[in-house]
């Protein structure tokens, strides 16, 4: 499952624009940066990296148009895409840690 998994990220990544090569090189660098979509200010997106919690500040025309606050993104060579399915683990976790607070 994790082989149909990297297989179909890899898919969505190709539709940024990232070839092939970008993405082996990337991966094999560790060089794939991991963002969580802090907010939106004007034509700015506020991200936080998740390895680090450093913020940057990247025009919105730079992100996927279906980009939402919240979301995960990764950025290889300047360009990002959506990591779904890091984005919904995450959204679940929240979800189940409100839940908790009301047992």
């Amino acid at each position: 499952i994790k082989q149909e998994n990297k297989i179909e990220e890899n898919e969505k990544i190709k539709e940024q624009g990232i070839n092939e090569e970008e993405i082996e090189l990337a991966q094999k660098l560790d060089a794939i940066e991991e963002f969580s979509i802090d907010r939106f200010e004007e034509n700015m997106a506020i991200l936080e990296n998740r390895k680090n919690g450093k913020i940057i500040n990247v025009p919105k025309d730079k992100l996927p148009k279906e980009c939402t606050e919240g979301d995960i993104i990764k950025c290889i060579n300047g360009k990002y895409f959506i990591d779904e399915e890091e984005t919904l683990k995450i959204k679940e976790e929240i979800q189940n840690k409100f839940k908790d607070l009301w047992k």
